[in-house]
């Protein structure tokens, strides 16, 4: 009798597994490029399988139940079934195609996909943007026609490039505002049609016409930067960045002086200092092309996700800090873009970052060192604010350091303190210098301080409340002096007076009371226990805080 309702559950379950495995198969194939999403549908139904596994044995305890005919039995049959299938699905997409076997295979079903998962921008947003642009067509055109009057007059080779850019530049964004009356031209003569047709296109998630209407546009050789990035990120989208790569770098090689091919090439690069590169030695040609000072900060703002380093910082502040007063003077940025919305949205989102960043500019990076004398040398503890430094260099008196101040092997960090070094009496400058954690050097810092025949380090402690006033003390000491060495020490606080005196060793500890906040002077001498050596006194400025 079990085996009998066994088989029938089985028969029953048949149906809707297979087509849990049909449908489930076909949508996890077009969703591939997001993830392989059989594996987390072969877990949920293991899940659910052990649930209606405890429902099964909790029915089956109580008296009188049949179990075979219940839900429980169907739906742990149903789940065991989804499992084992969507487990063989994991391991189809995971050796399959990238863009999934349907969508690799059959046009219509990968411009299903395109329009799933984005590949094309969404409907309603490509038309705010056009009702944005068509609002600025008047004032746009008036500026392009002022700067191509004023390339005309042969300022540079890339200003003539730029006339001939401002030339049509009304029409161009007129036509892309005309996107929303959503018709396509049928023999397109213009790269206004060509362009309006791309879009249209983009919208409709037709990818392979809106690829070849792109390059219809190109064939006018204008220097926008949108239809190029759009162009691209399709190509990349279905049919890889290798052949995205090689068709944009087809067209660079065409026209090697094109600052907006020479970008978009660089954009597609695969290595982040490749891309870096490519852009600096553009900015370097083309100092009034915005768009590559756009790409540098957002470069330079990716690698500061990584390490954020202070070269990284003043990196991204200057590439920021050009690109908003290209804009400012001249549209510099916007100038090279139809759809004028989204590159404002650009601009917007990079002064957010600049702005989020700017109190790390200021901070991180800083060094600076605590300076501490002894009898027998000088010690030095630095102070950085930066994470992620591999190595620290310092030395004295040479604006070149090349001495390094070792690791901390339990921590793997760069050792903070040097010293004690023995210096000679008189003025001595310490000079720094870090490696960052991408390698790259640092400035270098210098220091300058004093070591004294005589000394003392002020060191103080907290209020007595009581009478509102501050105590401390000195430690003090003779350069070069053994620790054994005595000395008469005389001294005395805001006066010349040195009317408290004490036998003391070359380091000596000197009690304060009774100090009020604010700045002090110590008068100190020493004078060796036989005579022999009387110093001079030294006045040493202290601050009470």
């Amino acid at each position: 009798m079990t085996n009998l309702a066994l088989r029938k559950a089985f028969a029953q379950a048949a149906r809707p597994i297979a087509a849990i495995g049909a449908v489930g198969g076909f949508i996890g194939d077009i969703i591939q490029p997001l993830g392989n999403f059989a594996v987390w549908i072969a877990g949920l139904s293991l899940i659910i399988a052990a649930i209606a596994l405890a429902w099964m044995i909790a029915l089956r305890r109580r008296r009188g139940q049949e179990v075979w005919d219940t839900l429980a039995v169907g739906l742990f049959v149903i789940a065991i079934g989804s499992f084992v299938i969507f487990t063989a699905w994991s391991f189809i997409f995971a050796i399959g195609p990238e863009r999934g076997y349907l969508a690799e295979n059959i046009e219509p079903i990968g411009q299903i996909q395109a329009q799933l998962l984005g590949l094309q921008q969404d409907v309603t947003e490509i038309k705010e943007t056009t009702e944005v642009t068509a609002t600025r067509v008047a004032e746009s055109s008036d500026l392009q026609k002022t700067q191509a009057t004023r390339q005309a007059e042969g300022v540079s080779i890339q200003a003539a490039a730029a006339t001939a850019q401002a030339k049509g530049f009304a029409d161009l964004q007129s036509q892309f505002a005309n996107l929303q009356k959503g018709s396509l031209v049928d023999n397109p003569q213009t790269p206004q049609e060509w362009y309006s047709n791309a879009r249209l296109y983009q919208l409709k998630g037709d990818t392979a016409n809106a690829i070849r209407a792109y390059e219809g546009y190109f064939q006018y050789g204008l220097d926008f930067v949108d239809p190029y990035l759009e162009y691209s990120d399709l190509l990349k989208a279905t049919e890889g960045i290798a052949r995205a790569r090689a068709q944009v770098d087809a067209y660079y090689n065409a026209n090697k002086t094109s600052p907006t091919l020479d970008l978009v090439s660089a954009r597609l690069l695969d290595n982040a200092a490749d891309r870096s590169a490519r852009y600096n030695a553009l900015a370097a040609r083309a100092p009034q092309f915005g768009p590559v000072f756009y790409e540098l900060g957002a470069e330079y703002s990716r690698a500061l996700g990584a390490s954020a380093t202070a070269d990284l910082l003043k990196k991204q502040g200057v590439a920021y800090t050009t690109l908003f007063a290209l804009e400012k003077d001249a549209q510099g940025y916007t100038r090279y873009f139809i759809d004028k919305a989204s590159a404002e949205k650009n601009l917007a989102d990079a002064q957010k970052t600049f702005d989020a960043l700017a109190n790390a500019r200021r901070v991180t990076g800083k060094v600076d060192a605590l300076m501490y004398q002894y009898n027998d040398g000088m010690q030095f503890i630095v102070l950085l604010a930066e994470s992620g430094v591999k190595k620290i260099l310092f030395d004295i008196d040479n604006p070149q350091p090349t001495r390094e101040t070792g690791m901390v092997s339990v921590t793997g960090t760069p050792n903070l303190t040097i010293g004690k070094i023995p210096l000679p009496v008189g003025k001595h400058t310490l000079y720094l210098q870090y490696i960052d954690a991408n390698d790259t050097p640092s400035a270098v810092f210098e220091k300058e301080f004093n070591v004294r025949q005589v000394f003392a380090t002020w060191n103080q402690q907290p209020a007595d409340f009581s009478t509102n006033t501050f105590s401390g003390a000195f430690l003090a000491g003779v350069t070069g002096a053994a620790f054994d060495d005595l000395f008469t020490w005389r001294w005395s606080i805001d006066s010349d007076a040195l009317d408290q005196s004490q036998l003391g060793a070359g380091m000596f500890s000197i009690q304060a009371k009774g100090l009020q906040a604010g700045d002090h002077v110590l008068y100190l001498q020493a004078t060796s226990q036989d005579g022999s050596k009387k110093y001079a006194v030294e006045k040493i400025p202290f601050v009470v805080k």
